[in-house]
């Protein structure tokens, strides 16, 4: 693939493509502001002026169509891309948006690629491998938990820790290393196997309070959550009442729902997959059966499973067989139709559940306290699952820090260690020219002041 040009003026709409009360349009690149500037923008009186600035328009798109604006200036090389940056604030309406930057562009703008304003910001080194990666992660964010843990990556904070654990592990190289090679010289005080292990747990701790999310998340990322239940539980009217419209069909006539319907949703600025199942049925007609058989296949692979309970009827010994092919902690007890049970307290239910919750799906009584319970569990689910999301770099590190760890316990274990903490240190290189083992001998000799 052929680099895009660097010394050109790029465009592109940076919020999202739906409608707003603001809408984005930003331009990189040395004419951004002559470009602006040919659409009713007036310039700040001097390119002097404090980075960035601020000031207001009335964006010309033809004779008759005018839109009010506020323009952030960006001053070269004080700006995310290290190039002069526009930012036009103007109304999020679609239709606008787009016939802005089509003006733009016939007067002399091209059309960013995807991700370009970051390659330039890294081309022009205002960000490095570690942040571009927390970017994407940033912006593929799935879920408010997601978006912190990418948010914490974009800053300096994971190249920080890795130029301390260079630091750290080099320093711990060179008391190995003097205790292997110099045990002869009284001065050496030499490192003890709980010393060793201590440093490199909280090395280890170090890297993991870092560990961010850094692949993007797709459809089949994003927490499932499947209603399940007994026909006519309420678990379609619960699958409306969370969309926010009528998307599947509600009828008191059983087996209704004959397929897994699935919609895409945000809960408490956590976006989940809800999928609403067929009820649990004893029929033997091959519909019934294929239905049945799709709602246990969706039920095994949801993160989360609401078993929905009509709460005017008792539990039923089938729910309880169906509830056992779930886990306790995937599984959550959805009391449903609470308007209909007045002051009477829901049925027993013998099956153990995370958590309990009564709603309305009709009415909405305590559809919000339900919305948010399902977040905070998805968002717990994701934050566990982010775990998993290392980049090479860190997993390749953390894993040469538990061999090293696992060295270091046993009774024979420092030339090992040492070896495991030399590939550390290499991994880690960067932070200084001078080749490792002169920085460990360097370290031996300075503190430890072999042959004085």
């Amino acid at each position: 693939m052929q680099m895009p040009a660097l010394d050109d003026t790029i465009i592109a709409v940076s919020s999202a493509w739906q409608a707003a009360p603001v809408g984005i349009i930003r331009l990189s690149g040395p004419a951004s502001g002559e470009l602006v500037s040919r659409i009713g923008v007036i310039p700040p009186p001097s390119a002097e002026t404090a980075c960035p600035c601020w000031t207001t328009a009335r964006v010309q798109l033809d004779d008759t169509c005018f839109a009010p604006a506020d323009v952030l200036w960006f001053r070269q090389p004080r700006s995310y891309t290290g190039q002069d940056i526009v930012e036009l604030h103007t109304v999020g309406c679609l239709p606008v948006l787009r016939a802005t930057c089509a003006k733009l562009i016939t007067l002399g703008a091209r059309r960013a690629l995807p991700g370009e304003f970051t390659a330039r910001a890294f081309l022009a080194g205002k960000l490095d491998a570690t942040q571009v990666e927390s970017v994407l992660s940033l912006v593929s964010s799935a879920n408010v938990a997601a978006a912190r843990r990418a948010a914490r990556g974009g800053r300096d904070t994971v190249r920080e820790v890795l130029d301390d654990l260079r630091e750290r592990a080099t320093d711990l190289l060179a008391r190995l290393e003097a205790g292997l090679d110099f045990a002869e010289e009284e001065d050496v005080r030499f490192v003890t196997s709980a010393e060793m292990c201590a440093e490199l747990d909280g090395m280890l701790a170090s890297l993991d309070a870092v560990r961010a999310p850094t692949m993007p998340h797709s459809h089949a990322d994003t927490p499932h959550v499947a209603l399940a239940g007994l026909p006519n539980a309420g678990k379609s009217t619960l699958f409306n009442a969370l969309l926010g419209y009528e998307r599947a069909i509600v009828s008191p006539v059983l087996g209704t729902t004959r397929d897994v319907l699935s919609a895409e949703i945000e809960v408490d600025g956590t976006r989940l997959v809800v999928q609403d199942c067929a009820g649990l049925g004893e029929s033997s007609a091959e519909l019934e059966m294929a239905a049945h058989y799709a709602a246990e296949q969706a039920a095994d692979r949801a993160d989360i499973v609401l078993w929905v309970h009509d709460a005017t009827v008792p539990w039923e010994p089938r729910e309880g067989l169906a509830g056992t092919r779930i886990q306790v902690e995937r599984r959550v007890l959805v009391w449903s139709k609470m308007d209909k049970l007045g002051d009477t307290a829901p049925p027993e239910c013998p099956l153990e559940f995370a958590e309990r919750v009564q709603v309305s799906g009709r009415t909405g009584q305590g559809l919000r306290e339900f919305r948010a319970a399902l977040a905070r569990r998805a968002n717990r689910l994701s934050a566990a699952d982010g775990a998993g999301y290392w980049s090479e770099e860190l997993e390749g590190l953390a894993g040469d820090l538990r061999r090293a760890r696992e060295a270091c316990a046993e009774e024979c274990g420092s030339e090992i260690a040492a070896l495991e903490l030399r590939i550390v240190c290499e991994r880690l290189a960067g932070s200084t020219d001078q080749p490792l083992a002169e920085e460990v001998l360097r370290r031996i000799f300075a503190e430890f002041c072999v042959g004085k």
